[in-house]
């Protein structure tokens, strides 16, 4: 792709219950920031459908795939997703073959882990 097709410029706060996800995009580039792991996991039951009746959002395997999909989609229209938990970059869609996943985001998971009772 030589040239964007078009212009993406604003700042959005989305409120998923008690959660506020700061949107901001300029250009090609978006990013999306959650105040911290377990609110980033918080919106995503919340929002993301289930993978059908009764059924959990899947294992890790099936959680790369509709990630690498996303990605595809992402690279498709020339758009990058940025998504930060407390302004830290987790995952990077849109810019190579598959996500780019961070450091943050594994230690983030483990992190979790240990928060739940």
């Amino acid at each position: 792709m030589d040239a964007f097709p078009f212009e993406i410029s604003g700042k959005l706060v989305l409120t998923v219950l008690e959660d506020h996800v700061l949107v901001v995009a300029e250009e090609n580039y978006v990013i999306v920031n959650f105040k911290d792991h377990p609110a980033l996991e918080r919106v995503l039951q919340n929002v993301l459908p289930p993978s059908g009746p009764g059924k959990s959002s899947g294992g890790f395997a099936s959680k790369m795939e509709k990630a690498k999909e996303l990605n595809g989609w992402m690279l498709r229209a020339g758009i990058v997703v940025d998504v930060r938990v407390n302004n830290k970059t987790y995952v990077e869609f849109g810019t190579g073959n598959m996500p780019r996943i961070t450091a943050s985001a594994v230690f983030g998971q483990v992190g979790s882990w240990f928060k739940r009772s």
